[in-house]
């Protein structure tokens, strides 16, 4: 009997569409990771663009962008974050994927360190014709440019804003989560359902900076990815002092994908700091798992560099 973990491709897809597209997004993956760019031209439609806050890229060009990558630094993977796994719903697909590798060419003017890095980058996807058509990205550089020293260490002074315990050495500590084949308890959730929890979270305590807005948090919530610790108190209490900075502001979800208990979204946030009158301008991307009618776990990708911006921890040109 085989020990290894169940995948989003063992059964969890009810359609052949939606496995296929898993299975498009996994070769995507792989090919990013192998350097495979003649692969490229097999995933990705001619017309395909790709979207982050550096831009738009063509197919090309986002072949030179993960070549740069892989100048940077040696034995990089981009491998699927498999206890999140992949959610496809019609046409989009939505993944996480951990990023690895060793600082050794130049990044961001810093050269060679020989140093290890470890990061996450989110995926949401609209695919046609058996192609990848449009690709929104989240990439969380400041794991990055902390570890090979380019910038500071400020995740712990940003949770000091917050109230919660803080991370070492600046930056939050990450957690792989509860495996996809770990058994569940209830009736599964369907796509809608797991949809509405996460609307309902985001028009909880994120919008009205109430910290007991909270009701779409299981009790024992798993925050996985380390800016507040688990369970839905700190959740709350570290969003009513985040929205109390930031009044008028707001996160807009610009691409939701839901898939039976899981659901991910992609958001742009703007506003401003009230005591500074500094603009907020990241983005984010999410994805939680549902259970008995609310969130039971998280993870997140968040462009922190201009989240820490926002707040005044790191210079404007950092």
């Amino acid at each position: 009997m085989s020990t290894t973990p169940r995948t989003s491709l063992d059964g969890f897809h009810a359609t052949k569409t939606a496995q296929q597209a898993d299975e498009l997004a996994r070769a995507f993956v792989a090919a990013v990771s192998a350097q495979d760019y003649a692969a490229f031209d097999t995933i990705l439609a001619r017309n395909f663009l790709s979207y982050a806050v550096e831009g738009v890229r063509s197919r090309t060009a986002l072949k030179k962008y993960y070549a740069g990558l892989h100048q940077s630094f040696s034995d990089l993977r981009f491998e699927v974050h498999e206890n999140v796994g992949v959610l496809v719903e019609n046409d989009l697909i939505a993944l996480r994927t951990v990023v690895t590798g060793t600082h050794t060419g130049d990044y961001a003017g810093v050269p060679a360190t020989g140093k290890p890095i470890q990061t996450s980058v989110s995926h949401i996807f609209r695919f046609r014709d058996d192609r990848l058509v449009e690709h929104w990205q989240v990439m969380d550089t400041y794991r990055i440019l902390v570890k090979i020293g380019r910038l500071p260490g400020v995740a712990a002074q940003f949770q000091q804003l917050l109230g919660v315990p803080e991370s070492p050495e600046g930056i939050f500590v990450e957690k792989a989560g509860t495996t996809f084949d770990t058994p569940r308890l209830g009736r599964p959730a369907t796509a809608d359902e797991s949809r509405a929890v996460g609307r309902r979270l985001y028009d909880g305590a994120i919008t009205t900076g109430v910290a007991e807005d909270v009701d779409a948090l299981a009790e024992g919530y798993i925050q996985n990815t380390g800016w507040t610790p688990d369970g839905r108190s700190y959740f709350g209490n570290a969003w009513a002092v985040g929205r109390g900075a930031m009044p008028d502001g707001r996160a807009v979800q610009a691409h939701v994908v839901a898939e039976n208990d899981r659901v991910a979204s992609i958001s742009v946030w703007d506003g401003t700091i009230a005591a500074a009158g500094t603009p907020v301008d990241f983005a984010s991307a999410d994805f939680l798992r549902i259970e008995d009618g609310v969130a039971a776990e998280h993870w997140d990708t968040v462009d922190y560099v201009r989240l820490y911006q926002s707040f005044g921890l790191l210079p404007q040109d950092a």
